[in-house]
């Protein structure tokens, strides 16, 4: 039979010509059939259409050759278009090895029957052995079938919220996670995570939103919208009397877990004044006068005070250090 007959007749009585993939096997193969001294020999089940192409394996389209598959000098193409090849049998030294045959030539076959199955490999590539299979697993299973997959670290609800996931208790491949926060909370990362092919998720698991706690200012206090500082929870800050406000009366939690501001300073009212178009005094702690005030007014602004029985016009000037 020539190459094309010889294949046939293996798909129609087994399921192909042969595919040899390591020097165990061609060995093995070569032991098997009866010892020729001359042609005809055996086809193999590896051929190319082109001299320039690449030998390749009915079936698998694998292009395993070995170190030492060839006979002595070859391929050598000798007779032009030797596409196809055939298997030494002889009792010399190149008994196993491979020749370059015109594919038109007459040789015997030899064949082989598929011990894989579609049941074989569950989630992989069945790979032929002597005697025997193996499963080539795509990424993300395991097992000798490629029956299981792999498995991420076990997730936990975060702080104010919980999850569910597709596989249920399990955290297999292919798992997707969906995260949700009690009311007044939000995730700060993504609600969904997959577990991946290198047994990582593909996001880190997410937390609920909460900005760090706020204290009370010195000589001043605040108030909060929420006991649990979360997610857009606002607090307001006021100074006690006879202080001032440096900074945002009112800040809030934002998005990233952090405030919208810092905390509020309350300083002291301690100013100086000066007289309207006349008069320079200046009023300070523990001197006479006093001006309480729970904000420091604008320079310029105009205020009405009583000095020793008359009624008195001033301007704010300046602010000055407390002593």
């Amino acid at each position: 039979m020539n190459w094309t007959e010889a294949r046939k007749w293996c798909q129609t009585h087994f399921t192909d010509l042969v595919v040899i993939q390591s020097d165990k096997e061609n060995a093995y193969i070569a032991s098997l059939l009866p010892t020729k001294d001359s042609s005809p020999y055996y086809w193999i089940g590896i051929t190319k259409k082109q001299i320039n192409e690449t030998w390749s394996w009915v079936g698998n389209n694998s292009t395993w050759v070995g170190n030492t598959s060839w006979a002595e000098n070859e391929p050598n193409n000798n007779l032009s278009a030797e596409f196809c090849v055939e298997m030494y049998v002889n009792s010399r030294n190149n008994h196993g090895k491979w020749n370059d045959e015109k594919c038109a030539n007459k040789k015997y076959a030899v064949c082989y029957k598929a011990q894989c199955n579609q049941t074989s490999c569950v989630n992989g590539m069945c790979w032929e052995t002597i005697n025997s299979t193996t499963c080539l697993c795509y990424p993300g299973y395991e097992g000798d079938k490629c029956q299981t997959g792999v498995e991420c670290p076990p997730l936990s609800a975060p702080e104010n919220g919980d999850f569910n996931c597709s596989g249920g208790v399990t955290h297999k491949f292919n798992t997707t996670c969906h995260f949700k926060c009690h009311p007044g909370f939000i995730i700060n990362g993504s609600s969904d995570v997959t577990c991946e092919t290198n047994r990582i998720w593909s996001d880190p698991q997410p937390v609920s939103v909460k900005c760090p706690p706020l204290s009370q200012p010195a000589n001043g206090s605040h108030s909060c919208s929420t006991e649990s500082q979360i997610f857009n929870s606002t607090c307001h800050f006021k100074c006690h009397l006879g202080f001032f406000m440096i900074g945002s009366s009112t800040v809030t939690c934002a998005a990233n877990g952090d405030w919208t501001g810092p905390r509020p300073i309350c300083e002291s009212n301690c100013l100086q004044f000066k007289y309207f178009a006349v008069l320079e005094i200046s009023i300070r702690k523990k001197n006479d006068f006093i001006l309480e005030a729970m904000y420091l007014p604008r320079r310029g602004s105009h205020f009405t005070i009583w000095l020793a029985g008359s009624k008195q016009e001033f301007e704010i000037s300046a602010t000055v250090s407390c002593s």
